[in-house]
């Protein structure tokens, strides 16, 4: 299959539903851009860095290339990650399905809490990897969420990443859609959106606006 063939594919399935985001909570924020963000390139390293609440602030950056995909961490962020034994350091972002609870109790075994090792010169954590050898990393070929903890204000956050990440020929992903948890401190599922009344709420101040410009008109 094609890169740029694989790149459209992200694009269609993306949108065809799985795995739609499941359960709700009422204080969730919940973004989805109008197009999945390709994370793909032909050259050498690129960069997207996240803002996970739109404050200004970069909570995680991806950095991408034609073999690899991966992420850097602002400060204090942190991602629920799959440990490596010992004697190896560290470990890489870990894949997880709809409805797992993230938060300040989410790990366990080999998955726990980790933003990087601290003075490591690089800080690049990968997601895929493609060598002459064939295909690794965590994420390769999965549809699935990232569990992220970090700082707003001064407080620790929870939220989560949906991502498709490829599994052959190139290192293709997008990031389909994210939320984050605004009560300080509280768990999100992964995968949770907004309560169904937030939404009426939100529809229902947006027609009201509308009526009220046409009066006014």
């Amino acid at each position: 299959m094609k890169p740029q063939f694989y790149v459209v594919l992200i694009l269609v399935t993306a949108w065809l539903g799985f795995p739609r985001p499941s359960g709700a909570q009422g204080t969730i924020a919940y973004y989805q851009p109008a197009t999945p963000i390709i994370l793909w390139s032909q050259g050498f390293d690129e960069f997207h860095p996240f803002d996970f609440d739109g404050d200004g602030n970069r909570e995680l950056t991806f950095v991408y290339n034609f073999q690899s995909i991966g992420i850097m961490y602002g400060q204090d962020t942190r991602s629920l990650s799959f440990m490596y034994p010992f004697p190896n350091n560290g470990g890489v972002p870990q894949p997880l399905p709809a409805g797992v609870l993230i938060g300040p109790d989410s790990g366990f075994d080999q998955l726990q809490w980790f933003g990087g090792i601290p003075g490591e010169p690089f800080g690049f954590y990968g997601l895929v990897y493609i060598t002459s050898t064939g295909v690794g990393g965590q994420f390769a070929g999965q549809h699935a969420y990232m569990g992220v903890e970090f700082q707003r204000a001064g407080a620790t956050h929870y939220g989560w990443i949906l991502l498709q990440i490829s599994e052959d020929y190139a290192a293709i992903g997008a990031i389909e859609s994210w939320a984050w948890e605004t009560q300080p401190g509280v768990p999100i599922f992964a995968g949770a959106v907004p309560e169904p009344s937030t939404w009426v709420l939100l529809g229902l101040g947006a027609l009201a606006l509308v009526w009220q410009g046409r009066r006014s008109n």
